[in-house]
């Protein structure tokens, strides 16, 4: 049976974490440390498994395995990772100032991972309104190494104001940081490669420092200015009452945003499958008799053999905003 599917989520604790996704989504949390909430992951280590319907208690992997073309779609079919990882992230303190690499730099450093492209939608801003999204333009390699030495790493960095509804795009390469108070929805190649370049001194849950990534920060940098460190825009698009903003489309993913007024008419993709994040509202999903509710700060994998469906505001009139995500032909 195919039908729009809700993961349990994978809650990771981090020591920037804390207790808003049960305070804003009204969840039962494991610990109050939580600083993220895996909503599709296919790895070994982090396997989703469903949480509704006649699938309930099916890992991903395993569900995937029952018929690939129909899950995953006819140009996804024979992948040998599972594409994307979506997540929620709640920054109750700073995270760690990082940058992540390219598909070719995660291959010499092993394959054991894939590179990691990304994008964030703000869905709480940081308490002081910006985020760390890039270098200052004059900021050489040798600078930055320099930084690292004399402890001056955050006077280079770039610091983007944003605002609740904001998408930014986050290549590989391009150092980046959540910064306190922010919450955003990220999606992401499926990798968990993370070169950290700097972590304020502080401790790991374990009590010790985490480490850096220094000389692989310094390898695969942006150092040239080439990479946006802007708000994306997205281009409009009305369907009667509502509006769907193309903001992303790379080789690894893309990103619509769905702002519902009113019942909107979809057919699933045979190439590929898709994905809903609700970040504002509650939305429904209908596909024949079967019917999926998604609440705020939760994800539905809509399967590419599914078909047609209907996606509408859980209450009427009730303003509902959601993230499409996708791997494009």
């Amino acid at each position: 049976m195919l039908y729009p599917i809700i993961f349990e989520p994978i809650y990771k604790e981090m020591i920037w974490g804390g207790t808003r996704f049960a305070q804003i989504f009204d969840r039962q949390l494991p610990s109050d440390k939580v600083g993220e909430s895996w909503d599709i992951s296919c790895r070994p280590q982090e396997m989703s498994v469903i949480e509704n319907g006649p699938l309930a208690g099916l890992s991903f992997d395993a569900y995937i395995d029952t018929d690939r073309r129909k899950i995953l779609g006819t140009r996804l079919e024979n992948c040998n990772r599972f594409p994307l990882l979506v997540k929620i992230i709640d920054a109750n303190d700073v995270l760690s100032i990082q940058v992540h690499p390219d598909d070719d730099y995660a291959m010499l450093k092993g394959g054991l991972d894939c590179g990691k492209n990304e994008m964030w939608y703000v869905i709480a801003p940081p308490d002081d309104g910006h985020l760390i999204i890039g270098l200052k333009s004059d900021v050489t390699r040798e600078a930055l190494a320099n930084a690292f030495a004399n402890g001056t790493v955050e006077a280079c960095m770039e610091y983007l104001p944003v605002a609740t509804g904001d998408i930014i795009n986050i290549p590989a390469g391009l150092v980046h940081a959540l910064t306190p108070g922010a919450m955003v929805a990220e999606v992401q190649q499926n990798s968990d490669i993370t070169y950290r370049l700097y972590d304020y001194n502080r401790l790991g849950l374990g009590g010790k420092p985490r480490p850096l990534h220094i000389n692989d920060a310094l390898a695969v940098t942006d150092f040239d200015s080439k990479l946006s460190k802007s708000v994306v825009t997205g281009q409009s698009v009305k369907k009667g009452r509502n509006e769907l903003i193309h903001a992303i489309n790379n080789q690894y993913f893309a990103i619509i945003k769905y702002v519902l007024a009113n019942s909107l008419a979809e057919e699933s993709d045979p190439g590929a499958f898709s994905i809903f994040t609700c970040v504002e509202g509650c939305a429904v999903i209908t596909t024949g008799d079967f019917t999926t509710e998604i609440p705020a700060g939760r994800s539905a994998f809509i399967p590419a053999g599914m078909g047609g469906y209907s996606i509408t505001p859980a209450k009427n009139g009730e303003r509902t905003v959601l993230l499409k995500s996708f791997v494009p032909a």
